[in-house]
């Protein structure tokens, strides 16, 4: 076990993959607009094909490809964290390699799903996967509610002890254990994982976010970390409560549908989600617009761009 893995912090949206209007192509002209986007808004860097990214529902070469697409177009503007999880350790091996070459900053994977094995069978999972990213390090992936398996402080504390190990994606509501997890070793990089509760984990100590509604508000998020960071807790607070209130507004609607039809009105076509995900109709498409408008989505990202300008500079 070596300590001195690099903390990676900050605000990294859960990329969405934007595909054509039936989901079965992936649209790299319009990832690639996005990047920039969400980059000139405040964020620090990408998650790359996870589950907002619909990376499980893609092939692996469609995973490679999106993959090299984020990361030029990325030009080490920002950190990248590539999810290389998949149902077969193998496969995850090979794409964990793949991202290594490609230099990304973090691999990251969800533990095994549909299959349920025991604890030593997660633990080979993850050594296999961290041997195969080499020098880059691995980033565990807790989303219980998802995968049904939690990775709790106790299985991390075995989990680390494999070299590679030094990140978590904590995807869950018990912030009182993912501070354990932080207490573990003082090289881990824990990233908070609902976007609802992120003022909460960051003041848990959390390093940074990964969030699916990040593609939207990237800059009320990035506010809040810079606000966090700055000690101005009400502000953050208060930022959290007002993105909590598009969030509502979101879960009107199937989430990635959603995100990928507020993005499209943006200006940067995402296409709808792949299969077994749904479109939206046009009417929930127009309710669900007339939800984040009341909700105050358009002021609230352009109120929080002048803050993180502010806080930046």
């Amino acid at each position: 076990m070596t300590l001195g893995n690099p903390i990676i912090g900050g605000i990294l949206p859960a990329l969405l993959t934007p595909m054509n209007a039936d989901g079965t192509v992936i649209n790299l002209e319009s990832a690639r607009r996005l990047v920039d986007h969400l980059l000139a808004r405040g964020v620090d860097g990408f998650f790359v094909a996870g589950g907002t990214g619909e990376g499980l529902l893609m092939t692996s070469d469609e995973r490679r490809a999106l993959l090299e697409a984020v990361v030029d177009q990325n030009a080490g503007r920002g950190k990248i964290v590539a999810h290389i999880g998949a149902i077969a350790t193998p496969e995850a091996q090979r794409l964990a390699r793949h991202a290594a070459e490609l230099g990304v900053d973090a691999v990251a994977a969800v533990p095994p799903i549909y299959f349920r094995v025991d604890r030593s069978a997660i633990v080979d999972h993850y050594r296999l996967i961290a041997e195969a990213a080499g020098d880059v390090p691995t980033h565990v992936y807790n989303i219980p509610s998802a995968t049904g398996v939690e990775i709790n402080a106790d299985l991390m504390r075995e989990l680390i002890q494999i070299p590679g190990i030094s990140g978590i994606k904590y995807s869950a509501y018990n912030l009182y254990d993912m501070q354990r997890i932080i207490r573990l070793r003082p090289d881990i990089t824990v990233f908070s994982g609902f976007d609802e509760v992120f003022v909460g984990g960051l003041a848990m100590g959390a390093h940074g976010a990964i969030g699916s509604t990040y593609n939207v508000m990237p800059s009320t998020f990035s506010a809040i970390y810079q606000a966090g960071k700055a000690g101005d807790w009400e502000k953050a607070r208060v930022l959290q409560e007002k993105a909590n209130l598009v969030i509502d507004a979101l879960l009107t609607a199937p989430l990635f549908a959603g995100l990928k039809a507020i993005v499209t009105r943006l200006g940067i076509d995402c296409g709808v989600p792949r299969r077994p995900q749904r479109p939206l109709t046009a009417d929930e498409t127009s309710a669900l617009f007339r939800a984040v408008d009341a909700a105050g989505l358009a002021e609230l990202e352009e109120e929080a761009l002048g803050l993180v300008r502010q806080l930046t500079t």
